[in-house]
């Protein structure tokens, strides 16, 4: 049987397969399956469990990254049990607290916990640069911003909503 090729493209993901991948439709103009980026993990998933082929992953692109440790950040009981609630729920969720109760530490914990590259979406520039001066004093490292004129990616990186809406593609992986 032929490997499985993965790869990304303008927000989907690109498979070549004898098989059929759950959540990708046939797009004859390449001759391949195609689905939302969004599906990647349970594609790949899937593809892990099936055992159909072996599997060729090119999605990924990340940018280099440095080991994450907050320095200094001391949690409170609700936000230990926001970020091992989201860690139990395979770091997948929605963390809501109110304003002030702490989302920007439980973040910068969450980045620590998982040490990968790390894209953070903000709704307002204001929020980019709390985040930016936030994370480079915790972390120790430089900070990425996509919004308000910059356009650059580190292993840690922020962006607006509308940013990353309209480079999403070039984002993506």
């Amino acid at each position: 049987m032929q490997p499985t090729y993965l790869s990304y493209d303008k927000g989907t993901i690109v498979i070549r397969s004898e098989a059929k991948v759950p959540y990708s439709t046939w797009d004859e103009r390449i001759r391949a399956f195609r689905a939302q980026g969004l599906y990647y993990r349970e594609i790949v998933d899937f593809l892990k469990k099936s055992e159909l082929s072996e599997i060729k992953d090119d999605v990924e692109d990340l940018p280099p990254c440095p080991e994450l440790r907050c320095g200094g950040i001391t949690m409170r009981t609700y936000q230990k049990r926001a970020l091992g609630a989201w860690d139990k729920a395979e770091r997948r969720g929605v963390i809501v607290i109110p304003t002030g109760a702490g989302k920007t530490v439980i973040g910068m914990k969450a980045m620590e916990l998982v040490n990968q590259p790390t894209a953070v979406v903000v709704p307002t520039l204001d929020l980019l640069e709390q985040w930016r001066k936030r994370v480079q004093e915790a972390l120790g490292t430089e900070v990425g911003v996509y919004g308000g004129g910059e356009n650059t990616v580190r292993a840690v990186t922020i962006c607006t909503y509308d940013s990353a809406y309209i480079k999403a593609a070039e984002l993506g992986n």
